[in-house]
């Protein structure tokens, strides 16, 4: 499969997910469920407009000698706040909880694009930062983004034991593409590293989506519905 072929792939997967939840939202039961399928519509709907992008050879420059599709930092940048709204939304984080984590998500995508377009060894220095970011919005996750909402709903714990884990497996392997490709190590080559990307984004958008009902279900049934009337009222009032 050439380059081309991935980037392609990366439309029409995007464009199917973004279906599926657009008419999940249209048909949503509760204002919970259409909050959810809303978020993931939108999610994957960036995602497909701006690879249509990179398959029609947009967005792409030759940087330092490499091929360097930067646009998909715009990708990242407007949908990973959502996937981040997506988990506190089900875990019902508090305020200054959701600020910290956007936060960080910014400045890692932020930092990760300036690394992306600048020269080596400047390049690696760039990566550190965002690496840094990237390890901060991890420890939230895993420990006050867990803690909050293992407190809020008890007894959905291994839901959110599995929502957290597939985030933090999915979106440690973006660095690792990072640095073997040709903006690191050079490991991989363009259609790689075309790869790694699309498998990794189809993996963290659509089907982290798919996860992310799973969980809201799972919430239900358990009795322990995300954002009730009586929270919002709660952070409210904290903030």
């Amino acid at each position: 499969m050439t380059t081309q072929t991935w980037l392609w792939l990366g439309v029409f997967g995007m464009a199917l997910g973004a279906v599926v939840f657009g008419f999940g939202a249209h048909n949503a039961r509760s204002d919970r469920w259409k909050m959810l399928y809303t978020l993931n519509f939108f999610i994957c709907l960036i995602a497909s407009v701006l690879y249509l992008a990179m398959a029609l050879g947009q967005g792409f420059s030759i940087i330092d000698g490499r091929p360097t599709y930067w646009v998909r930092y715009i990708t990242w940048f407007l949908s990973t706040p959502l996937l981040i709204l997506d988990l506190v939304f089900l875990g019902s984080s508090s305020l200054p909880l959701i600020a910290s984590l956007l936060g960080a998500n910014q400045i890692m995508i932020a930092t990760g694009g300036v690394a992306t377009i600048s020269p080596k060894p400047i390049n690696y220095i760039w990566y550190l930062v965002s690496c840094g970011a990237f390890l901060a919005t991890l420890y939230m996750l895993i420990r006050p983004y867990r803690a909050q909402a293992e407190q809020r709903h008890p007894r959905a714990k291994k839901a959110f034991r599995k929502l957290i884990s597939a985030h933090v497996v999915l979106w440690t392997l973006y660095p690792v593409v990072w640095i073997l490709a040709s903006t690191g190590f050079n490991v991989l080559n363009s259609t790689g590293e075309a790869a790694g990307y699309t498998l990794l984004d189809l993996a963290s958008k659509v089907g982290f989506g798919f996860l992310s009902l799973n969980t809201l279900s799972q919430l239900e049934q358990a009795g322990e519905a995300p954002l009730t009337r009586e929270y919002e009222s709660t952070a409210v009032k904290v903030a």
